[in-house]
């Protein structure tokens, strides 16, 4: 049995935890300071995951609490390494290091995936698909949230690049031959734009059958923080990767259409569209001072 402060989650005792021959996929979990999510994540996959099947790598980066402590609760279904630097790029490519198994997830410990959409993922990228990327659908998990946030977030999901594409927002996996593509992360914010782009839209995939779940900001500052941070990281993408823009197929124009066109849209389009404008005033504003664009975090969510 694993045992959390909360509950107990059943893992078959009677079989070894380390399963006969090798896992079917490898998952990668960068955590700055995730105690109080890292459990919630790590029950939700090996609920329902048989001993062995996945290879777990959480890379605990520049944690002053005790998320390094509550991952080591899961050992030894999970490998946890620790680094003094706080930077999500890093601990990517330090779990790189030691994950060994394709297809490889790269999972934030604030999300929640299970067992189930991990395997189905996976059969997406099997080795002779031309897939080489992929995410379950995204799930927002919003209805407890105040109203303007959930009238952000219900417009959101209804655009075509949260509908249509694979976002890649807190959760993506790559073939082996996806992850051969590049060697080691580079250190940008966007790390899942870059996922996303570094293949074209014929080459990504979304599962039509599974999801993960986010769990959004409380608060409209805490949103307008986070849109910010993408805006900016997305700013930091085209300027260091203009080549892959072309695998872009996402057109803010037509998301205006689609909302100018929709009704039901309308009591709740002004707020998305208000927060994503004063997201992009505060992220070119950053650009024009030459500011590093900064991982703004919200831990109303975390709660």
């Amino acid at each position: 049995m694993i045992h959390t402060p909360n509950r107990t989650v059943g893992i078959s005792e009677e079989s070894p935890i380390t399963g006969p021959g090798l896992p079917v996929a490898s998952i990668v979990i960068p955590a700055h300071n995730e105690g109080r999510v890292i459990e919630r994540l790590l029950v939700s996959i090996l609920r329902g995951a048989q001993p062995g099947e996945f290879e777990i790598v959480v890379v605990c980066n520049g944690c002053s609490d005790d998320t390094a402590a509550r991952a080591r609760r899961f050992e030894p279904q999970v490998q946890v390494f620790e680094t003094p630097v706080a930077s999500k790029t890093r601990a990517l490519n330090l779990g790189d290091a030691h994950a060994t198994a394709f297809p490889r997830f790269y999972v934030d410990a604030d999300v929640q995936i299970s067992a189930s959409a991990i395997r189905d993922v996976a059969t997406l990228l099997d080795e002779r698909s031309s897939i080489v990327v992929a995410a379950p659908q995204a799930m927002v998990a919003y209805e407890d949230r105040p109203f303007l946030v959930r009238a952000f977030y219900r417009t959101w999901t209804r655009l075509p690049y949260f509908s249509e594409n694979m976002i890649g927002s807190g959760v993506y996996a790559f073939s082996r031959a996806g992850r051969g593509r590049f060697d080691r992360f580079p250190d940008i914010t966007a790390d899942d734009e870059y996922a996303r782009l570094i293949a074209s839209p014929s080459e990504r995939r979304s599962s039509p059958t599974s999801t993960f779940t986010i769990y959004p900001p409380r608060t409209l500052r805490g949103l307008l923080d986070i849109m910010t941070r993408a805006r900016s990281g997305m700013y930091e993408f085209e300027k260091a990767f203009p080549e892959l823009s072309a695998n872009n197929n996402t057109d803010s124009l037509r998301s205006l259409q689609i909302i100018a066109t929709t009704p039901s849209m309308w009591r709740d389009a002004p707020i998305y569209l208000g927060i994503m404008f004063l997201a992009k005033l505060r992220a070119q504003r950053r650009l024009r001072r030459g500011d590093t664009p900064v991982w703004e975090r919200d831990d109303t969510s975390r709660q």
